[in-house]
């Protein structure tokens, strides 16, 4: 037997598996951290990609919004501090804000742990709230029928930057820059009409033209203000790799093909695929750790077995709508309601994400979890488990000891091809 360890919650499961019937491991490349991360962000606005430094623009400006990631991101203290710093040197008033989309608001100890006491005790900090409607602005719709309606502190100040990190994501093809208004400072209906084009079989990680729920994204953003952008590229330890500043488009389209460089990967097809979204915070509940499916998706044999590894502490962590659809609906039904825009949500969405491989591929999906979760999900189709080796039983039992089994590691990032 072989030991194989998988990343789950802040430590690691481990599955035993047949030696011989283990093809392996699928994961991104190795890459190069850069030695000192604010020197790199220092370089970066300085130099930006296709703009003016941000010290110019900061000294033509009275008042700036700096737009940031919430919990479900690493911290990116490093990244704001210099930003933060050549604000301070051109006496900008300056409010930070966490840009979350529809994720539950953080609380003062998490945000305090996740930006740092110097940051937090110098500036004043936002949380954007997607629900709270006396805080949106309304602009019209976009081509697709999404409304433009946005957080308004966006205007309340004269220069807007968004830091955070690039890296793959299979709704937007790769997160940054207009992500960071739709869905980080959009109203919660604006959100779901956009991600309701999810359904569209062109909307693909890593992938930027043609994908219409980025389209869609850049289309609300437009006309938004965003006038600069810091960006971290991460490795698969969530290293920083290369900073990228400047141009809310070329420098996030330089920023995703360095990222394009890291995360696109090839892997074989298996019966079992055992797939893991990277760990604690990437796993803190099954909305995040459900993102483990998309790689496996693609890995995955006709009639096999995926084994999602997300400990998920905060349990389902989504609306109503998701456990509900998880609960009630066949993985047949849960794919034919999310295409009729009326039943469309971002629960919705997540249902399908989980119903998928079941649908297309005959597959069964097995989760790994948290003890305190496992009961939660008996009333679904998804089985669930906290010991590896039961997993791995149960998946035995469905495609037998000959079985080919392949483990994928930060699940959440990957674009993976199947080998040929």
């Amino acid at each position: 037997m072989a030991s194989v360890l998988m990343e789950f919650g802040r430590g690691l499961a481990k599955f035993e598996v047949p030696e011989g019937r283990f093809l392996g491991h699928v994961r991104p490349r190795e890459a190069t951290a850069v030695p000192d991360v604010g020197s790199a962000v220092r370089a970066a606005i300085t130099n930006p990609i296709r703009g003016r430094p941000l010290v110019d623009l900061a000294a033509a400006a009275d008042k700036a919004l700096v737009l940031t990631v919430d919990y479900t991101r690493p911290s990116p203290r490093e990244l704001l501090e210099p930003v933060l710093a050549t604000l301070a040197e051109q006496s900008v008033e300056t409010n930070v804000c966490i840009a979350g989309g529809r994720h539950r608001l953080m609380s003062d100890e998490e945000v305090l742990a996740h930006l740092g006491n110097d940051i937090c005790s110098a500036y004043p900090i936002m949380q954007h709230d997607s629900f709270d409607a006396g805080a949106h602005a309304e602009l019209g719709t976009t081509p697709r029928g999404t409304p433009i309606r946005v957080d308004r502190a966006i205007f309340d100040c004269d220069l807007v930057i968004a830091v955070g990190f690039i890296e793959p994501t299979y709704l937007a093809g790769f997160s940054g820059a207009r992500k960071m208004l739709m869905p980080g400072m959009a109203w919660h209906e604006a959100i779901d009409a956009n991600h309701y084009l999810i359904t569209d079989p062109n909307c693909r990680v890593g992938v930027l033209d043609g994908n219409p729920i980025s389209e869609d994204m850049e289309d609300f953003a437009r006309e938004l203000p965003l006038d600069f952008i810091v960006y971290s590229v991460v490795g698969p330890h969530d290293e920083t790799t290369a900073v990228v500043a400047g141009n809310r488009d070329q420098a996030h389209r330089a920023g995703c093909r360095l990222s394009g460089n890291i995360f696109r990967v090839r892997g074989p097809m298996a019966d079992i695929v055992i797939s893991s979204a990277g760990g604690y915070p990437y796993d803190c509940d099954l909305v995040q750790g459900k993102k483990a499916i998309i790689p496996a998706h693609e890995l995955v044999k006709p009639g096999g077995v995926i084994i999602i590894v997300a400990e998920a502490e905060e349990k389902w962590g989504a609306e109503t709508t998701f456990v509900d659809w998880l609960r009630n609906y066949t993985p047949e039904e849960i794919c034919k309601r999310v295409r009729d825009r009326a039943q469309f949500s971002l629960g919705a969405h997540g249902a399908r994400i989980l119903a998928r491989p079941v649908v297309e591929h005959g597959a069964q999906v097995i989760a790994l979890v948290g003890k305190d979760f496992v009961d939660d999900l008996s009333e679904t189709f998804v089985q669930a488990t906290a010991d590896p080796q039961e997993a791995m039983s149960w998946a035995m039992q469905r495609v037998g000891d000959a079985a080919s089994i392949v483990a994928v590691h930060q699940a959440r990032r990957l674009m993976v091809e199947a080998e040929q």
